[in-house]
């Protein structure tokens, strides 16, 4: 089975995260899209058309040409995988990155790049292997096919949603990571109230600059983003009882 490439963490520098940072509301989008093909073009005149800040990145200066007059977001010449690239596009400040390159590897790799240790809280990558698609989603990491829909699978996926699937465990992806943004209808309520005779766990809460393993008696706070566990056949379930 394929394996997803490891990335050179000696060229990383984190991204500090913070309560308001990890999950930002699409109309202040901050979106870096890399590579100026077809496909990332056309996400990044989407997404500048709806009023975005969008930064495109490719190594080929004459790739932003397709952009044409009317795009004045940013653009950076340099390669994806180059650290100084991309703290110079300012992928510390990112809300969604889109890995639109026409090479499988340099956008796993550096989706796992701007994901694990910029922990830039969306990220996509465009993969022709369905076999590593899979792998990849199991890290967190949405992707695309180059082919059909691709850009507007790609919007879709940048579309602001309360409870966010994070990532997918097992083969078969049958178990997920959901994470929440608390509703002002759970504040007050505790965690054994929340998850009593369900069939998912809530194991981890992240409040303000820290996060923290909560007990039973735990009671939910406005702002707190919330870590379920939960099959993946009962998320209807998990989002009627958070009332989603």
């Amino acid at each position: 089975m394929d394996r997803a490439p490891r990335p050179a963490l000696h060229l990383i520098r984190p991204r500090r995260v913070t309560k308001v940072d990890t999950i930002q509301e699409e109309k202040d989008m901050r979106a870096m899209i890399i590579g100026c093909g077809k496909l990332g073009c056309a996400v990044a005149l989407e997404l500048f058309k709806r009023g975005h800040d969008v930064t495109v990145v490719d190594s080929d200066p004459n790739a932003f040409y397709r952009l044409g007059s009317e795009f004045s977001g940013n653009t950076v010449v340099g390669v994806a995988y180059d650290k100084d690239t991309l703290e110079e596009a300012g992928i510390q400040f990112m809300d969604a990155v889109i890995l639109a390159t026409g090479s499988d590897d340099m956008n796993a790799t550096t989706g796992r790049v701007c994901k694990d240790f910029y922990m830039v809280p969306r990220t996509i990558a465009r993969i022709n292997d369905p076999r590593r698609a899979k792998i990849y989603e199991s890290l967190g990491i949405k992707t695309i096919s180059p082919t059909g829909f691709g850009a507007d699978r790609a919007i879709e996926l940048l579309s602001f949603d309360r409870m966010d699937s994070i990532s997918m465990l097992g083969e078969n992806g049958d178990t997920e990571i959901i994470r929440i943004i608390t509703p002002q209808e759970l504040t007050g309520a505790t965690v054994e109230e929340l998850t009593a005779q369900q069939s998912f766990n809530l194991f981890a809460i992240v409040r303000g600059h820290t996060s923290f393993l909560p007990l039973k008696d735990e009671k939910i706070q406005t702002g707190d983003i919330l870590y379920f566990a939960v099959k993946t056949a009962d998320k209807p379930r998990l989002k009627r009882a958070l009332g989603l």
